[in-house]
């Protein structure tokens, strides 16, 4: 895996823990996983979005 490879941090609510979501080749979601229910979560990426690099999954 890339070091230089985008990502965003998640903390799952369903199971209190941390991940991280990476941005798909073709940039235009951050997809992630929660390790331990395997719950998904998809972030879009869009003008006017976020600067913000840390959300929460409920």
């Amino acid at each position: 895996m890339s070091r230089n490879r985008r990502f965003i941090g998640v903390l799952f609510d369903c199971c209190g823990v941390y991940a991280r979501a990476y941005r798909r080749g073709d940039g235009r979601f951050y997809i992630g996983r929660c390790p331990c229910c395997l719950r998904q979560v998809r972030f879009r990426v869009g003008e006017g979005g976020s600067d913000a690099r840390f959300f929460r999954a409920r």
